[in-house]
């Protein structure tokens, strides 16, 4: 603590400065939206003004909306502060954009020793176009499953295996996208770098963060069903609900049921494979190799599954910026699915109003695609070399070397 401190005093104070200048500016970025309402929102004020009706807690036995309860949880603590809902309900997402963050700060700083890149890589994080869109603008709430899945992320990369995977349990409850890179948790699993027995701690974090609302008086049974993908899947009957995954290619209205058959067969062959061969090639798991996987899951889980929102790459978006820290010859990676991923929320923002001509959703799917196969690559071809780690000597840094090659299991 010594050591840093005498470090930070001798940091120019402008530099502070600038810093809390452009934290200023994230939040105005943020503020500038506050008045916006998308269909998204106009149903979470809807829940909102069910949920005070019937008098705040009383109304959680109630079945509202199509989210989990640790959602409702969020709207119930929403009414009982004082505000305009639609203000409130921003604001509340924006919080967990800070969560998001700072995690972004801690996992970065596993691979950089000092403060200055970590809090570049936070900084992008803040101001990346999406993170700000979605929670502002567009009023979502992907920040709030996207921080604890970064957090998991981030434990897990510091042996803490169950709260890595208490973080990822409370993700998947909030939303059911969090599963996008639970195959990186499986990788683990195989690979003896995580005991079997954590994996307990998923079912048990998704009842424990039920039993409130079970409580209250909700049907056990249609709340922890309320993901059932039969369920859900009335929401979304087309194949893409203008995500820019491998279905932009596919502009059909037939045999509907078939082809989502197919995807989801298809997404499991492409998870599997990719743990098989990454576990049949017996290289070490190291910290920069993870975070490597966890972005290709999360960009090839929805762009190859049948209905998925354009903002199911919002995950993408969060750790291609990640993986261009531990990965810096890929610094390109988050342009490409930021372009892909922000243009494709345009159709949404803009529905019903008018506008010039918007970019095809299969170039959207192109850039996408491109990205998916730039990150695969990048994983794959670490595994030509038997050294323990493809970090290259000109980036190293003492920080990383640390975390270059993880044991099987800690001591």
């Amino acid at each position: 603590m010594g050591e840093n401190s005498v470090r930070l005093k001798q940091v120019p104070k402008a530099e502070f400065v600038l810093l809390g200048v452009l934290a200023v500016l994230a939040v105005v970025l943020r503020w500038a939206g506050r008045h916006e309402i998308t269909p998204d929102m106009r149903n979470f004020l809807a829940w909102y003004d069910q949920l005070k009706s019937a008098g705040g807690v009383p109304g959680l036995r109630h079945e509202i909306g199509n989210y989990n309860a640790p959602f409702l949880y969020l709207l119930v603590l929403l009414t009982y502060l004082p505000g305009p809902a639609l203000i409130k309900i921003k604001m509340a997402w924006c919080v967990f954009d800070v969560l998001l963050v700072y995690f972004t700060y801690r996992i970065v700083a596993l691979r950089w020793a000092g403060w200055r890149i970590p809090a570049l890589a936070a900084l992008v994080m803040a101001f990346l176009p999406t993170v700000v869109v979605n929670s502002s603008f567009y009023g979502q709430c992907d920040a709030l499953w996207a921080a604890f899945l970064v957090g998991g992320l981030y434990q897990l990369l510091r042996w803490r295996q169950w709260w890595g995977v208490t973080l990822f349990a409370v993700a998947v409850a909030i939303k059911p996208q969090a599963i996008f890179i639970f195959p990186v948790l499986l990788l683990l699993v195989l690979a003896g770098q995580v005991r079997w027995r954590t994996l307990l701690a998923v079912p048990l974090v998704y009842l424990v963060l039920d039993l409130p609302a079970i409580v209250a008086g909700r049907s056990p049974i249609e709340l922890l069903t309320i993901y059932n993908p039969d369920r859900q899947s009335k929401y979304i009957t087309a194949l893409t609900a203008n995500a820019p995954n491998v279905y932009a290619f596919l502009p059909v209205t037939t045999r509907l049921d078939t082809l989502r058959t197919l995807g989801y067969v298809f997404a499991a062959v492409l998870v599997l494979g990719v743990l098989y061969t990454l576990i049949a090639s017996r290289v070490p798991l190291d910290a920069r190799r993870i975070v490597t996987a966890a972005t290709l899951f999360a960009l090839l889980v929805p762009f190859v599954l049948p209905g998925m929102h354009e903002r199911y790459f919002y995950l993408a978006d969060v750790l291609t910026v990640v993986l261009a820290f531990y990965r810096p010859r890929l610094w390109f990676l988050p342009l490409l699915v930021q372009a892909a991923s922000l243009l494709s929320y345009l159709p949404f923002l803009f529905w019903q109003e008018p506008h010039g001509p918007l970019v095809g959703l299969r170039v959207l799917a192109t850039l996408m695609l491109a990205a998916l196969l730039i990150t695969g690559y990048a994983l794959l071809s670490d595994l030509k070399t038997d050294r323990p780690t493809t970090i290259e000597n000109a980036d190293a840094s003492p920080r990383e070397e640390s975390l270059a090659s993880l044991p099987a299991r800690p001591a």
